[in-house]
Order: structure tokens, then C-alpha cells, then sequence
């Protein structure tokens, strides 16, 4: 495509370089004056709507392959950054949700294990199903959950992420549920 437009430049040049010399020829003592700037301007106004033609589609197919490259990589942030602030509303909403639980308090592992089942049951209430998916389920979002609370030298993966699994599997609702219940409640 560039060996043909430069050929296309080249061809131009050759056709219009014996009208761009200002003194064609002399007549007598008068020189024959060639006005190629209005023929130039002429020109370009008559070739704008073809030029325009050809231009806007090789333009959108320069954009739309530099998207396709892109794609890909917006396909694996945008899911990731969409589940990291759905952990930040579930771990928002179950330090909220249980007494004696806070933002930026060292929590035990009394108090975790209802944060944790809360905050999972928050995700699985509220958010798409997709996003709970890309999170690895309620046991995924559990396990998130447990990696960003402060507990205390006390709480473990045993006495704190088990049990609130096991909560969670009790009383979890899936999203599937959700959408079916919903759609039975409308009609």
C-alpha cells in the first residue's frame, strides 16, 4: 500500500512539474504566465470527496486492528479491577454488618468468621454473576476476604476461613437462584 501511494506521488509529480514552473514560455517580450496555484487549489477541492472515500476506511482499519491488539489485554484488567472492588464493598459491608467489628481494628476469630460469611453473602447477593465467577465462587471470595482483614496472631486459615465457608455453603443463595427467583417473582 505505501509502494503505491508512493508511486501514485511520483506519477503526480511527473504530470504537474512542467505546469508548477512559473514562466512557461515567452511570446515576443512578454512571458506566458501558467497560474498552477489555482489550478492546485481547483484540484484539491475536486479530489476532497474521493480522497475522503479512500482515507476514512484505511483509517478504520488501522483503529480497529490497533483495538484487537488491546482487546485482550482490557479483557483481563477490566474483570480483575471489577472483582477487586466488589472485595472492597464485601469487606466495606461485613465489618459493618457485625458488632464489634471496624475498619483498620485487628479483628479475632470470633468476629472474622461473620465478617467474612456476611461480606460473601453481600457479593453473592449484589454482584453479577460473572464477577462472582471471575472471583472463584463463594469459596473464592471467602479466601479474598480473608487475606485482607487484620486479624489477630490467633486467627487462622483453620479456625477462621473453614468456618466461614462452612457458613456460607449453609445459607448461600447462588446467583443463578437469585436471577430465577427474580424472574418467577415478575411474571
Amino acid at each position: 500500500m505505501t509502494l503505491a501511494l508512493l508511486l501514485a506521488a511520483l506519477a503526480l509529480a511527473c504530470v504537474v512539474s512542467p505546469s508548477l514552473a512559473a514562466e512557461v514560455a515567452t511570446v515576443g517580450d512578454k512571458a506566458v504566465i501558467v497560474p498552477w496555484g489555482d489550478w492546485l487549489v481547483a484540484l484539491a477541492v475536486s479530489l476532497r470527496e474521493p480522497i475522503l472515500t479512500i482515507l476514512i476506511p484505511i483509517i478504520a482499519v488501522y483503529a480497529i486492528q490497533a483495538i484487537r491488539k488491546v482487546y485482550p489485554w482490557a479483557a483481563l484488567f477490566l474483570p480483575q479491577r471489577r472483582v477487586e472492588m466488589m472485595l472492597e464493598a464485601a469487606v466495606g459491608y461485613g465489618l459493618n454488618a457485625v458488632k464489634g467489628a471496624a475498619k483498620g481494628k485487628t479483628l479475632s476469630a470470633n468476629v472474622a468468621v461473620p465478617v467474612i460469611a456476611k461480606g460473601t453473602q453481600y457479593v453473592i447477593d449484589t454482584a453479577p454473576a460473572a464477577v462472582i465467577t471471575a472471583a472463584g465462587g463463594p469459596d473464592g471470595i471467602a479466601a479474598r476476604m480473608f487475606r485482607k482483614l487484620d486479624l489477630d496472631d490467633g486467627a487462622s486459615e483453620a479456625n477462621v476461613l473453614v468456618p466461614a465457608q462452612v457458613q456460607i455453603g449453609a445459607g448461600t443463595v447462588t446467583a443463578g437462584e437469585l436471577r430465577d427467583a427474580d424472574r418467577m417473582a415478575r411474571g
